[in-house]
């Protein structure tokens, strides 16, 4: 252990970029005890992949020793009881019970069929911002333009929501995003709780609504899901479909956002992609794993494990971060800081998890960055950074609050 080694997402700097923190870490302390997250950080992708599937390993806050977070954290899901009944605190049996009466919908072959409704909503946000802003060079934000209210739009539509209803819903899943981040104000903490109130109340009218007349759309499918006479009951429905916003929301977002960013300032890379679109799919995994949204999974430990020449004792709080895992070049290489399209094992990335808790809407996260980065590259022209990113200061979730850019936006080319 070393004391140059530190995990302060306080410092200056590192809102625009962690990964010099998560290098350090990694070569001196990969076993990171943080007084600041009261906790343990654990930065190394062998680590890091063995903690996400270790079954000894809970994601249930209660069997934690106290800590000030923890405790915190307790306080409130006792006065907010629905929040903790997401898929994402939960440990088996109760969690594979969840999980298998929400799988069917997030299958590969279920979410293939929504590639032309979702290619669909692409080109029209992509018309959209090409009606505003005409023909010829413009200036505009790629994250308040298309990459941040798309992926809502997109998953209100599967879900069976009114049109109009979206900017509410991209409050509320902001609102979500923010709750579960370790580092935040009392003012802050408030206002998400309360948008949480209001998103509750919305879906539990619109669930019963479609108990009552079922649609062709996902929160039907979800509200009528059973197995062996068991279905979900109305508060354990609520929580999964709001954790369903949040992970289909900002991370795609991020996703998108972040990831054109890393091709602009990979030129070569976005070249080749330029040049052959067969190489699209493997350079999402790619995206996601050079600079994915999440950042870190929080676990707790049930027993004693060792982790190198640390043994964390049970009860202790761990901070597993897949981001610092994706970049780590005893994985990934020496070139494990630069974006490499075709590497040959970027599907093996980190950032939608692994093992049981492996993220239920990655086949569906996958797709809408697939049809956006297409669309993105068909219809984009000329494209430049017209001045500096600004990332959020989220630890939990990282992402681009503004990504201004200049660009043609070509036509639409659509089949008559």
């Amino acid at each position: 252990m070393t004391d140059t080694a530190v995990f302060d997402p306080l410092a200056e700097g590192f809102a625009d970029s962690p990964y010099e923190q998560y290098k350090e870490l990694r070569d001196h302390d990969p076993v990171h005890r943080s007084e600041l997250m009261h906790g343990w950080v654990v930065t190394r992708f062998d680590d890091v992949n063995r903690l996400l599937r270790d079954p000894s390993i809970s994601s249930d806050v209660r069997n934690a020793t106290p800590t000030p977070l923890t405790i915190t954290e307790l306080k409130r899901l006792s006065e907010q009881p629905r929040a903790s009944r997401t898929v994402v605190l939960m440990d088996d049996p109760e969690h594979a019970r969840i999980r298998a009466l929400m799988a069917e919908p997030f299958r590969s072959r279920a979410v293939e069929q929504l590639r032309d409704q979702i290619t669909r909503r692409v080109d029209d946000a992509l018309d959209a911002m090409h009606s505003r802003h005409g023909d010829g060079r413009v200036e505009l934000d790629l994250v308040a333009e298309f990459a941040y209210p798309l992926p809502v739009e997109i998953f209100c539509e599967m879900l069976g929501m009114p049109e109009e209803d979206g900017p509410r819903f991209r409050y509320w899943t902001q609102c979500v995003a923010r709750s579960v981040d370790p580092v935040m104000s009392p003012a802050e903490r408030d206002e998400c709780l309360a948008g949480l109130d209001e998103m509750y109340a919305y879906l539990e009218a619109e669930a019963d609504r479609k108990r009552a007349e079922p649609a062709d759309d996902l929160m039907s499918a979800l509200v009528h899901a059973e197995i062996d006479g068991e279905r979900l009951s109305k508060e354990d429905l609520i929580a999964q479909l709001v954790t369903l916003y949040m992970a289909g929301h900002e991370p795609t977002a991020a996703l998108i956002s972040a990831g054109m960013l890393s091709l602009l300032r990979a030129p070569d890379q976005l070249a080749r992609l330029h040049a052959d679109r067969g190489l699209l799919r493997n350079a999402i995994s790619e995206l996601a794993r050079f600079d994915g949204p999440n950042h870190f999974v929080r676990r707790i430990t049930t027993q004693p494990v060792p982790l190198g020449e640390t043994e964390l004792p049970g009860g202790v709080v761990i901070y597993a971060s897949v981001a610092s895992a994706n970049r780590d070049p005893r994985r990934w290489g020496p070139d494990a800081d630069r974006v490499v399209v075709d590497r040959p094992d970027a599907t093996q990335h980190l950032q939608f998890g692994a093992g049981v808790h492996a993220c239920l809407g990655s086949h569906l996260a996958r797709l809408q960055a697939e049809i956006a980065f297409s669309a993105l590259l068909d219809r984009l022209d000329h494209l430049e950074l017209a001045g500096t990113p600004k990332w959020g200061n989220r630890v939990f979730i990282r992402s681009l609050d503004a990504f201004p850019i200049v660009c043609t936006i070509g036509p639409a080319a659509r089949a008559s």
